[in-house]
This record gives structure tokens, C-alpha cells and sequence, in this order.
């Protein structure tokens, strides 16, 4: 039964996989506005006083999830500049229909991680406890047995009789044994979900874009995380407007979905 469940699991999981949807995102450069190659990426460049990049970090984007975007600001002016991706906003044209898409600030990632850590050490904890109470039933072990026979009376009448019988032992070593490997192997999970969450939130420190004044002559960037909508049958428009200061600048993307996809 158990390898039924996990068969019919693995072919959800697989199933789930193959159902999803692929699109493919391209910049069209406005007027005054540079499309230019950089580090692979078609990136979209638009020249004011302060210079804006804006790339998608990857051109093939899954449906209905979230894309980076690669974003770098050149402060032009003889001023100190705050920027921050409360500075960018996106929205989606579908079929005529706009929609706001959200931005993810790097806070909200961290809070996003910080949370998944602590409903994941929730499950290990449970995990943990489960395994804690069988390696305590291990060490009972249970016997039965049937019996039959005859026994002879005084007056030597033979009598026939037969039964069943049961008996329970409990074995401390094996019990025992098995505590210390579920205490071991829930060890295990939670340095593993430590380490993991280490290496997420390093991650995201080193390349998500966060808030930062930007000295003049000098350049900010990193990755910005959005919410894209669904890809749908007909190209949808992606805008991105990044104010800095009180200059904006608006750029177009593309949306369409992968042939075959």
C-alpha cells in the first residue's frame, strides 16, 4: 500500500511538472532608449539626466510565477539619491485589462524566508516526534502461540483441551537504539534546514536590490523580484516605471507564450 501512495504521489508530482505553462519576456526599447547586450541579457537603457538598465534576469519565464529582473541606476546629478524598489512599479495589459504587479522589497523576501523556516522547523519538530514514539514502541515485541493436549482424571477419564495464548516483552537496548537514531535523524533535518536558510538569506543579501543612497557619478543595482501574471494565448505588455528622484522612466516588455509550451 505504502509504495501504491508513493507512486501515485511521484506521478501527481510529475503530472503537476508537465502541466505548466512557459512564456518568453522581451524589452522594446522606447524612443531614447538604448537595447544593448550585457553580461547575455537583452537589457533595455534609458539616458536622462540619471541612467536606468532594466533586464530580465532570464527570458523564459513559468506562468503565473514570479521573474527577476536585473535593475542598475547611475545617479547623474551632483545630489545624493535614496533608491529603493519602493521607486519601481509594474503593470500587466491583458487583452486591455490592467493589472498592478507586485515588487518584492528586499524586507519582504527576508520576512518570506524567515517564515518558511519557521513553519518547515514546525513540520521537523512533528517529524521528529512521530519517529520519537515508534523507536519507543520498538522495544515491545509481541508472541503467540496455540496449544493442545489430553490429561487424565483420577478416575483416568481422558480429557482433550486446546487455546491460544499471548505475550508481550519489551526490549530496552532495541528501544533505546532506535530513540538515539530518530533523535539523530531529526539532528540531521533541523542542521539541514539551518544551513539552508544560512544560504537563502546570504542570497538574497548579496544580490537582491535593497534600499541605498547612491552617491553622485555612482551606480546601484540587483535583482527585483515580480509577481507576473499568467501567460495567456495573446502577447500581454509588461511596464515598469522607475522614478528616481523625480525623474521616471518607463519601460516595455513583452510577454507571449513558448511555442509548444
Amino acid at each position: 500500500m505504502r509504495i501504491i501512495t508513493r507512486a501515485a504521489i511521484l506521478l501527481l508530482i510529475v503530472g503537476i511538472q508537465g502541466c505548466a505553462t512557459y512564456g518568453i519576456i522581451s524589452g522594446i526599447p522606447s524612443e531614447g532608449q538604448k537595447s544593448v547586450f550585457k553580461d547575455g541579457r537583452k537589457t533595455l537603457i534609458s539616458i536622462k539626466q540619471n541612467t536606468v538598465a532594466l533586464a530580465p534576469n532570464t527570458e523564459t519565464v513559468t506562468s503565473g510565477q514570479r521573474a527577476d529582473f536585473v535593475i542598475a541606476v547611475h545617479n547623474g546629478t551632483s545630489q545624493d539619491i535614496l533608491f529603493s524598489t519602493d521607486d519601481v512599479t509594474a503593470t500587466a495589459n491583458t487583452n486591455g485589462q490592467l493589472t498592478t504587479l507586485k515588487v518584492f522589497s528586499y524586507d519582504e523576501l527576508v520576512a518570506e524566508e524567515k517564515n518558511r523556516r519557521a513553519w518547515a522547523a514546525v513540520a521537523v519538530a512533528l517529524q521528529g516526534a512521530a519517529e520519537s514514539m515508534n523507536a519507543a514502541n520498538a522495544g515491545y515485541s509481541n508472541t503467540f502461540g496455540t496449544y493442545s493436549g489430553s490429561t487424565y482424571s483420577n478416575y483416568g477419564t481422558k480429557t482433550y483441551s486446546s487455546g491460544s495464548y499471548s505475550g508481550t516483552t519489551y526490549n530496552y537496548a532495541a528501544a533505546q537504539t532506535a530513540r538515539n537514531v530518530a533523535q539523530a535523524n531529526s539532528e540531521a533535518r533541523f542542521a539541514r534546514l539551518e544551513a539552508e536558510g544560512r544560504e537563502n538569506l546570504k542570497n538574497l543579501s548579496s544580490t537582491i536590490l535593497k534600499k541605498e543612497t547612491i552617491f553622485p557619478a555612482a551606480w546601484h543595482g540587483g535583482l527585483i523580484k515580480v509577481a507576473l501574471p499568467e501567460v495567456a494565448e495573446q502577447p500581454q505588455d509588461i511596464k515598469f516605471v522607475v522614478k528616481v528622484v523625480e525623474e521616471q522612466h518607463e519601460f516595455k516588455f513583452t510577454q507571449e507564450k513558448l511555442d509548444g509550451k
